[in-house]
C-alpha cells in the first residue's frame, strides 16, 4: 500500500486489541464533545416548552410534563425577534465587512509593501492581542461618546459599533501569513505586465485567499452576533438593541420559559449560517 493511501492506522493495527481501544477512545471522546456542543441547544429547547413553575422545580427535569409550543410563538412576538434579528445582522454584518476591509488591506501592506516602521506596527499588533479587550473598554467608550475634533457622539449610531469592530489583530495576522504564502513570482509577473498594487490586491491576493476570508468572516460574525457589552453601552435606544442586549433587558419582565425559548430562537441564525458555509470553512482551513 502506498503512503498516499495509508491512513493513520493500517488494517492490521486497527484490528489489534490496542488499535480497537484507541479507536474506541477517539469515538468516545467525539461523542462527549458532541454532547457538550449540542446540550445547550437541547436544554434551551426543552426548557422553552416548559411552564415557569417547571423550570424552577428542584431536581433535573430535562423534558416538560406537557409541551407548550405557544411559548415559542409568544417569545417571538413579545421579544420582537424580527426587529432584533435585523439589528444583530446590521451590527455583526457591518462589523464583519469592516474587519475584512481593514484587516485585508493592512495585512497586504505588511506583507507586500513593507512600510516604514513595519516591525513596530507588527509588534503593536501582537501586544494588542495580549491585552484583554476589557482594558480598552473605558477609553473606547470615552472616545466614541465625544469624538475628538468632530465633537459628535456615537451613541445610538451603528457606526459607533462598526468602527471598534473593524479592528481585528487576529484577522490581520492570519491574512498576513496567507499573503506571505502566495508565490512572489505571481506578483512579479503581474508587475511586469504593468499591474498596480491595488490591482494585484483585488485580482490576486483576495481571490486566492477567499476561502480563508470566508472562514474568518464567519468566526467574526458569530463572535459579534453574541457580543453583549459594547452594544449594551452604545445602543441605548430599545429599537436598536441586538439579540443579547434584548434578551438581557427583558429577562426580568418575562418568565424564564420565554427567556429560554427566545435563547433557542437566537441560536438558529448563526447555526444555519455555519451549516451552509461548512464546506467553505473546511476548504479555508486547508489553505
Amino acid at each position: 500500500m502506498s503512503s498516499a493511501n495509508r491512513g493513520i492506522m493500517s488494517d492490521i493495527e486497527w484490528r489489534s486489541p490496542t488499535g480497537r481501544i484507541i479507536v474506541g477512545g477517539c469515538l468516545l471522546l467525539l461523542l462527549l464533545v458532541s454532547v457538550i456542543v449540542f446540550f445547550p441547544y437541547f436544554f434551551s429547547f426543552t426548557a422553552g416548552l416548559k411552564t415557569s413553575l417547571e423550570i424552577v422545580r428542584p431536581g433535573l427535569h430535562l423534558f416538560p410534563d406537557k409541551a407548550n409550543w405557544n411559548n415559542f410563538i409568544e417569545a417571538w412576538n413579545r421579544f420582537k425577534m424580527i426587529r432584533i434579528f435585523q439589528n444583530s445582522v446590521i451590527a455583526a454584518g457591518g462589523g464583519v465587512i469592516g474587519q475584512i476591509i481593514v484587516s485585508s488591506m493592512m495585512a497586504y501592506s505588511l506583507s507586500r509593501l513593507n512600510p516604514k516602521g513595519k516591525k513596530v506596527i507588527f509588534a503593536s499588533i501582537l501586544v494588542s492581542m495580549a491585552v484583554p479587550g476589557i482594558a480598552f473598554l473605558i477609553p473606547r467608550y470615552v472616545f466614541m461618546t465625544n469624538v475628538p475634533i468632530l465633537h459628535i457622539s456615537a451613541l445610538n449610531q451603528w457606526w459607533g459599533l462598526w468602527i471598534p469592530y473593524a479592528v481585528s489583530p487576529f484577522m490581520i495576522l492570519v491574512l498576513k501569513n496567507a499573503f506571505d504564502n502566495i508565490p512572489k513570482d505571481l506578483f512579479d509577473a503581474a508587475q511586469v505586465d504593468g499591474a498596480s498594487e491595488a490591482r494585484m490586491f483585488l485580482t490576486f491576493a483576495l481571490p486566492l485567499t477567499s476561502s480563508l476570508i470566508i472562514v474568518l468572516g464567519m468566526i467574526a460574525f458569530v463572535g459579534l452576533w453574541g457580543d453583549f457589552l459594547w452594544p449594551y453601552l452604545i445602543l441605548r435606544n430599545g429599537d436598536l438593541q441586538t439579540v443579547p442586549v434584548r434578551l438581557y433587558t427583558l429577562t426580568r419582565s418575562f418568565g424564564q420559559n420565554l427567556f429560554m425559548a427566545s435563547s433557542f430562537i437566537a441560536m438558529i441564525p448563526p447555526t444555519i449560517a455555519a451549516i451552509f458555509l461548512s464546506r467553505r470553512i473546511r476548504g479555508g482551513l486547508t489553505f
